[in-house]
């Protein structure tokens, strides 16, 4: 063959590889920019935006919690449950952990302090961090969502826990304000010191904003629950999320505190009896869309919890809650007649 035509099927050969890198390298990008694209729009269609209430709806929020919680007791403000190794502190029961104290549920009051603090309440002394305040690494809601802990009725883990302030910015460096009580003794044998005190004084004359910083914890446990159903029930998840928040608000917003306040999200795989869930995902799931949202999310809540009993171990006896329950969810709907409530239900 001569060396001219050599070098032209040579040229040929090479012109024909470069084109198909660069078709690769082209498929390839396109590729990177659908799957960005398909985790962008998941992310967009996981968010839900839950109603910004009025000053005095947030105090009656937080005063309702408050009695779900606490029986409305100021000294229910700072306590230590017996089986337990750290203290449960305001309206939410916020758990603080000593120094170095490792737990599988996650810490939250320090994250209830730096929500305070962005606000402009001014902090006692001795619950400021003592290096200056500096943003921390930033901790979206994101990923707040995807580290979702175990949870259990008495420990709601995306209510409770994840490391985001209300609008998912850094957080302060707060995460070296230690809880000073090394045990549950040592904790009530300082029950009437002047810090305890102060401490009780904190949490009782902040009770809108915790219910404002609960309200943001919120966002993210719907967040979470939207990101984890199947694509074609997200829509309607979501909808029927939103619809209730904004139904007869803070109504709406109540029912769904409250109820993933002692039931749970849901998601824990380890909450299961037969495989069924009890919690607000299994709930939302549950809801009826022909009936006004408020009632139709109590009777699926009550639905959710009488079938939870049906499938419990029968040692467990929770038939004797049931009832219990079932009054606690009738206070949701109570709440729809208060002069305070606004009818915006669609």
């Amino acid at each position: 063959m001569p060396k001219i035509e050599s070098s032209c099927i040579r040229s040929r050969l090479k012109s024909r590889l470069r084109s198909r890198l660069r078709n690769t390298i082209n498929l390839g990008f396109a590729a990177c920019l659908a799957l960005l694209g398909q985790i962008a729009f998941g992310q967009a269609s996981a968010q839900i935006f839950l109603p910004k209430l009025t000053s005095s709806q947030a105090l009656w929020l937080g005063e309702r919690i408050f009695a779900n919680e606490c029986a409305s007791k100021r000294e229910c403000l700072t306590s230590w449950n017996e089986g337990e190794d750290f203290p449960s502190l305001g309206i939410g029961h916020f758990i603080w952990y000593r120094q170095n104290q490792d737990e599988i549920f996650t810490e939250t009051f320090p994250d209830l302090l730096v929500h305070l603090h962005e606000i402009g309440v001014t902090l006692p002394s001795w619950l400021q961090p003592s290096r200056p305040t500096a943003n921390s690494a930033q901790q979206t809601m994101g990923s707040a969502m995807n580290g979702l802990d175990p949870m259990n009725d008495r420990h709601n883990q995306e209510f409770r826990a994840g490391n985001f302030s209300q609008n998912g910015k850094g957080l302060p460096a707060y995460s070296d304000v230690d809880s000073p009580w090394q045990s549950r003794a040592d904790f009530y044998a300082n029950i009437d010191s002047a810090r305890m005190e102060e401490l009780r004084m904190l949490l009782a004359t902040t009770q809108r904003e915790q219910a404002q910083f609960i309200i943001a914890r919120l966002e993210g446990s719907i967040g979470a629950i939207i990101a984890q159903t199947p694509e074609p029930e997200r829509a309607r998840v979501k909808y029927r999320a939103e619809r209730l928040a904004r139904c007869h608000s803070p109504a709406g917003l109540y029912a769904l505190i409250d109820y993933v306040h002692f039931k749970g999200t849901g998601l824990a795989e380890g909450e299961r009896y037969a495989g069924q869930g009890w919690g607000l995902q299994q709930v939302l799931n549950a809801m009826d869309d022909n009936y006004a949202p408020l009632e139709s999310f109590a009777a699926a809540a009550k639905q959710t919890l009488a079938r939870r009993v049906a499938n419990a171990p029968s040692d467990r006896r929770e038939q004797r809650w049931l009832k219990g329950w079932h009054n606690r969810i009738d206070t949701y709907l109570a709440t729809a007649t208060l002069p305070m409530t606004e009818n915006t239900c669609d």
